[in-house]
């Protein structure tokens, strides 16, 4: 059901992909691969701040370059080019999303 997400995003076709991504049930929502496609067409809709927070929440489930690469890139297009820098750096990046979910109180953590 991912793959056809994924498929569906990279044609382009993002109110499909999110239409595909809302009949799938609950035991989706602690997955980060859907976390991750789900941030993805926040993303692409120009919804950063939820992307953002979705994004967050993916790393509880689960840490890979894939979602720490695209919270560096949201945070490029808002123009917070030190935050993306560190976020991309392997040394520095869990330090530095830690921080907005200590002091968000509406970020979900394990």
């Amino acid at each position: 059901k991912l793959v056809k997400v994924d498929k569906l995003i990279g044609e382009k076709k993002i109110d499909e992909a999110q239409f595909e991504l809302s009949k799938l049930g609950s035991e989706f929502y602690k997955n980060p691969e859907y976390l991750y496609f789900r941030a993805k067409i926040f993303y692409l809709k120009k919804i950063y701040y939820v992307a953002i927070d979705t994004l967050l929440i993916a790393l509880e489930f689960e840490q890979n370059d894939k979602i720490y690469d695209l919270i560096s890139e949201i945070y490029g297009v808002l123009g917070n080019n030190e935050l993306r820098k560190k976020i991309l750096d392997s040394n520095s990046r869990l330090k530095t999303v830690n921080l907005p979910k200590d002091q968000l109180t509406g970020i979900y953590r394990k």
